[in-house]
């Protein structure tokens, strides 16, 4: 078993050589710093299981250096330790986050008590956390549900490399759901327990989004009142998620492939180099190789942001996504608005299927919680659904009320398969391209819904058969 690390630190040299003593006697791994800038420094460069740490410090004192830690390594308890005369700090420390004091003269029983209790709670929350993320309901913002093939493909790919340091950029139209694939993406690495920090570079001016993305120093500009943290350092030890990053200036593009390169920033309107650590996600909804073309993007950055690639389809290419999404949304909104609606209606799901969702999962969304707030029975019914919807022109379907869910989307899916392949005139890689299988799946699917004998046969409405089992 590893052992725990722990920093102690303390301006007066001697304090600090006799903790180390005395805790490694007790079998922790131990370092030392002389003050809290140190301090951060070097958390910011390893892992610590708990900090020791003096409050009445030069610089950087035992309360500001909490404030750091909690951005830094804010599973980390800390203790600290003060004289009979400062007591009153000791306590504020306490509502502030600290997890325990210690005072001068040290007695070593009643801190390695100390110690060992903090290290047991650590590791009890951690436990009770993972045991949440287990237990708890479906929830959008950390869990992706699907049916589609085309997802289960692509979140294949996500767990192959979802432990690696690989940078990633996330590909698909607005709405389709990139910024919750970053965070599965990072909650199944091994940094789900650091920081997942996101930012949108399109939503600020180049001057705000460079002061927030790397941070700034005092009189940097006007109201740099403060030296600031930026979000590549508050997302130190874990991942930052760039969305739009085509939006980003050339002089933001130019600081990005610094930090990419060599694992360091500098402080707008600083000059020095901090360390960061940090795995980097980047998502775009325009294709970043026509932007490269066009002058607009980097060569070098998007080679460097594109190491792997992961596109998520739109909505109207996976339908058999729509169904269990508009399940999940009907739950969610159930709680949200008090409402009991057990389901959708076969009916309504035929209506949702045939909608091209040009704001893909975004808007199915939007259009769930008002069928949720207007169902006035059990169900969601075509009346539920907003006006745009039900007034457009359908084609027509077969009788769908004895088929389960699974069979009326497999209809839905032979109906897809039908008008793919007679758009293509029956070309099969052609259709498998647009579809996005390969011609093996298609040659299955052909099999399965019995469509080898539709070439030579006029277009016609979906079958009146219910498809194989």
């Amino acid at each position: 078993m590893a052992k725990s690390k722990i920093l102690v630190v303390d301006d007066d040299p001697l304090v600090c050589d006799s903790l180390k003593e005395l805790l490694l006697l007790e079998g922790y791994a131990v370092d030392t710093a002389p003050d809290g800038q140190v301090a951060v420094t070097k958390v910011k460069g390893d892992h610590f299981h708990l900090i020791i740490s003096d409050i009445q410090m030069p610089g950087l004192n035992g309360m500001e250096l909490l404030k750091e830690l909690k951005g830094v390594e804010p599973d980390a308890p800390v203790i600290f330790i003060t004289g009979h005369g400062d007591i009153e700090g000791a306590v504020e420390a306490i509502k502030q986050g600290a997890y325990d004091y210690v005072t001068k003269p040290i007695d070593d029983v009643r801190l390695k008590l100390t110690i060992q209790r903090a290290l047991e709670q650590r590791q009890l929350l951690r436990s009770l956390n993972d045991l949440k993320k287990r237990l708890k309901p479906w929830d959008v913002q950390t869990t992706i549900t699907f049916r589609d093939p085309k997802m289960a493909q692509l979140l294949e790919l996500v767990h192959t490399i979802a432990d690696t340091q690989a940078t990633v950029l996330i590909t698909g139209e607005s709405g389709t759901g990139k910024t919750l694939l970053a965070k599965y993406l990072h909650e199944h690495s091994d940094r789900k327990d650091r920081p997942f920090v996101k930012i949108s570079c399109g939503a600020l001016s180049e001057t705000l989004l460079e002061s927030e993305l790397f941070g700034h120093v005092k009189g940097a500009f006007t109201g740099a009142l403060r030296d600031k943290r930026g979000k590549f350092e508050e997302a130190h030890g874990g991942t930052i998620f760039l969305d739009d990053i085509n939006t980003a200036s050339p002089s933001l593009q130019t600081k990005l492939l610094r930090v990419l390169q060599e694992k360091c920033l500098q402080r707008v309107g600083g000059n020095t180099d901090i360390q960061v650590d940090v795995r980097i996600i980047c998502a775009t909804n325009t294709s970043l190789q026509e932007e490269v073309a066009q002058k607009k993007f980097r060569e070098d950055l998007y080679y460097r942001v594109n190491v792997v690639g992961l596109h998520i389809p739109p909505l109207r290419e996976r339908l058999g996504d729509i169904a269990p999404l508009a399940e999940h949304f009907i739950r969610r909104f159930n709680l949200l608005h008090r409402r009991r609606v057990k389901g959708l209606a076969k009916s309504a799901l035929q209506i949702l299927l045939r909608h091209p969702w040009p704001g893909n999962v975004r808007e199915l969304e939007n259009v769930m919680e008002q069928a949720v707030i207007l169902s006035r029975g059990d169900w969601v019914v075509p009346e539920s659904l907003p006006a745009f919807l039900r007034e457009k022109p359908l084609s027509p379907l077969p009788q769908t009320e004895n088929l389960t869910l699974d069979e009326a989307l497999a209809l839905a899916e032979r109906h897809i398969l039908q008008e793919t392949l007679e758009r293509c005139h029956w070309n099969r890689q052609e259709a498998a391209k647009i579809l996005g299988i390969s011609r093996t799946t298609l040659f299955n699917k052909m099999r399965r819904f019995q469509l080898f004998g539709h070439r030579t046969r006029g277009r016609s409405p979906l079958s009146q058969q219910s498809p194989p089992a």
